[in-house]
C-alpha cells in the first residue's frame, strides 16, 4: 500500500516545515479578517453619511412644515380680518 504523496511532502518538512504552515495559515486568516473588518468599516461609514443625511432632510422638512403652520396662522388670521370688513361693509350697505 502506498502513501499519499502529500503525505510523504508533509512528513518530510519536519518541525520546522509545519510551524511556517500553520504560521502562514494563521497569516491568511487574519489577512481575511482585517480585509472583512475594513469591509464592515465602510459599510458603517456608508450607513453613518445616509442617516445624517436622512437627518438633514427631516430637519429641513420640520422646518418647512413650521414656517407653512405660520404662514396658515397668519392667512387665517387675514381671512377673519377680510370677513369681518365685508361684513360690515354689508351691514352699512343694508342700513343705508
Amino acid at each position: 500500500m502506498g502513501t499519499d504523496p502529500l503525505v510523504t511532502q508533509a512528513l518530510s518538512l519536519g518541525i520546522s516545515g509545519l510551524l511556517f504552515v500553520m504560521w502562514w495559515y494563521e497569516r491568511q486568516e487574519r489577512a481575511r479578517n482585517a480585509s472583512n473588518v475594513q469591509e464592515a468599516l465602510h459599510y458603517m461609514n456608508q450607513i453613518a453619511d445616509v442617516n445624517e443625511h436622512l437627518l438633514d432632510v427631516i430637519r429641513a422638512n420640520t422646518e418647512a412644515l413650521a414656517g407653512l403652520r405660520e404662514e396658515l396662522r397668519a392667512g387665517r388670521g387675514a381671512e377673519a380680518e377680510w370677513r369681518a370688513r365685508v361684513s360690515r361693509q354689508i351691514e352699512q350697505l343694508q342700513g343705508s
